[in-house]
């Protein structure tokens, strides 16, 4: 009986652990471009996605988990910015859901 009281107790906390919590929202994103220069447009790609987990030996703290989570989806997708953004952590990972777009030119 205590055995599984034991295995029961590691079970609920571990899943409580790693729960994905949404963090925030944000329009637009990207660790390429600041903003649109005159004349160019975005150009939507569908959805992508990204992730970073934190080394939990190297690093302390959270700083920079949500600008790799960016920079990996924006690499793997190749797009220029993530519209309609998502952020979730999970355990010490950060991701990133959203729509990619490519920023256009509109010179006539």
């Amino acid at each position: 009986m205590k055995t599984l009281l034991i295995t029961l107790s590691l079970v609920i906390l571990s899943s409580c652990a790693f729960q994905r919590v949404k963090v925030m929202n944000a329009s637009a994103v990207s660790m390429t471009h600041d903003s649109l220069k005159p004349g160019q447009t975005l150009v939507e790609s569908g959805d992508v996605k990204g992730e970073f987990c934190a080394d939990n030996l190297k690093q302390q703290g959270s700083f920079g988990l949500f600008d790799e989570a960016i920079k990996n989806a924006q690499s793997t997708n190749q797009v220029d910015f993530i519209l309609n953004a998502t952020f979730w952590a999970t355990g010490n990972c950060m991701s990133v859901e959203g729509t990619g777009a490519k920023v256009a030119s509109n010179k006539k």
